[in-house]
């Protein structure tokens, strides 16, 4: 049975069978070229591809009644023909499959290039891109909306849309993507190197380092003032024991002189007048203890917390004011420790004829410009204006607490003076 003698369709299938074959062929031809491989695989993917063409070429003709042969193609011959040419074409294609696989080509090259993580860019002196690997493509169309055509631009448009850390420059995505790009100088002459790393999950951490060191440093610094107060209460317990040691013993004086009048002989009448003279010794005494000195517990403060306190002139010591000076400079220190995060506060006083005038200012962080009074600064404006003075508040240059105080108030006496 030849080529002719069967039906149209039957013809029709054929030739469909033979034109897939050669596509075949033909797209192997093209896989081996674009992997140089010149060798065995190339003459017989070539012969292989010039005998398909031929079959096709002369069915073809055949078909359409261009040619007569003075001999009848058996099919016979054609089928198997076929079918030897489809399994040579399927077995170059598999095998340059596996060629592929185990050796290293300019195409593996390229892909390999494309899925690096890291985006890459090699181009020439006047910014013309030689290779952009798919990385980059992706992150400069996520960026710049835009596809890279011109590395001078790109660059240009990275670094006004970046910020600069130092040598290199950070870039965010609108999807959260945080990159650092690099340019570099390769040592092959006229080429250069644009290099982006993908630092999100780093650039994550550090976020999450630098919010929990503030909040170490927070809690740091409350520990130190704590630690450093631990003295302060102490003095304070002492101070209690102290006055509670002198109620106990005008009581026992008290309870002494009660029963030597009921019973004289029950009592030491010696000893009852030597604890007697000693406790009006210490009430009638003009030289206060350290504790009882005005402004002491405050100083005393203010050192435990590492705040050098400064004072120019002598502070009121009219009774009524010491508590609202006293006031003052403890807001003053405690701003400064927690706030300003300083190490130093100045008083300045100046008096004339009927008011003191208190300059207080502490160094460290600027203030801001608005200073919403509450706690300890609310308490003290109602302190001062119960005194029937003022309070002045100035943010710039530095924090200025300012105080204008009456020396007599309610006619109150001023108790024992001490040099400043």
């Amino acid at each position: 049975m030849s080529y002719t003698s069967v039906s149209v369709s039957a013809r029709g299938c054929i030739l469909v069978a033979v034109t897939a074959v050669l596509i075949l062929y033909m797209f192997d031809m093209i896989r081996i070229i674009g992997l140089k491989r010149y060798k065995a695989a190339f003459y017989m993917g070539s012969a292989g591809t010039l005998i398909a063409f031929f079959l096709f070429q002369v069915l073809v003709m055949i078909q359409q009644g261009d040619v007569t042969l003075p001999f009848e193609l058996p099919l016979a011959i054609i089928i198997p023909l076929t079918g030897v040419l489809f399994f040579h074409a399927l077995y170059l294609e598999i095998n340059t499959i596996k060629w592929r696989n185990e050796h290293i080509s300019s195409m593996s090259v390229k892909e390999a290039f494309d899925i690096l993580p890291v985006g890459l860019m090699y181009y020439t002196k006047d910014g013309v891109p030689v290779m952009v690997n798919k990385t980059l493509r992706d992150v400069g169309m996520r960026i710049l909306k835009h596809n890279i055509t011109d590395a001078h631009k790109c660059i240009a448009e990275f670094e006004a849309l970046g910020t600069t850390s130092g040598d290199q420059l950070i870039l965010k995505d609108e999807e959260g993507g945080v990159y650092s790009m690099e340019r570099r100088d390769l040592d092959f002459p006229g080429l250069y190197e644009l290099v982006l790393v993908d630092i999100s999950k780093e650039y994550a951490l550090t976020k999450e380092l630098e919010s929990r060191r503030d909040k170490e440093r927070v809690l740091n610094a409350r520990l130190k003032t704590l630690m450093d107060t631990i003295e302060y209460v102490t003095m304070n317990r002492e101070l209690l024991q102290l006055k509670t040691a002198l109620h106990d013993n005008i009581g026992q004086s008290i309870l002494m002189a009660k029963r030597y009048l009921y019973s004289p002989g029950s009592v030491d009448k010696k000893r009852m007048l030597d604890f007697w003279q000693d406790n009006i010794r210490h009430l009638l005494s003009d030289e206060p203890e350290a504790w009882e000195i005005p402004y002491y517990v405050i100083s005393r403060e203010a050192e435990l917390m590492g705040i050098h306190l400064e004072i120019a002139g002598r502070l009121p010591e009219e009774k009524e004011l010491i508590p609202v000076v006293d006031a003052a400079v403890s807001a003053s220190v405690g701003n400064t420790l927690k706030h300003a995060d300083g190490d130093r506060v100045t008083v300045s006083v100046t008096e004339s004829e009927d008011n003191y005038r208190i300059v207080i200012k502490n160094n460290g962080k600027e203030s801001p410009e608005r200073i919403v009074e509450k706690g300890g600064l609310k308490d003290l404006r109602a302190k001062v204006t119960d005194v029937g003075g003022s309070m002045d508040i100035s943010t710039r240059p530095e924090f200025t607490l300012i105080l204008e105080l009456p020396k007599k108030v309610g006619g109150g006496d001023a108790i024992w003076h001490t040099e400043s």
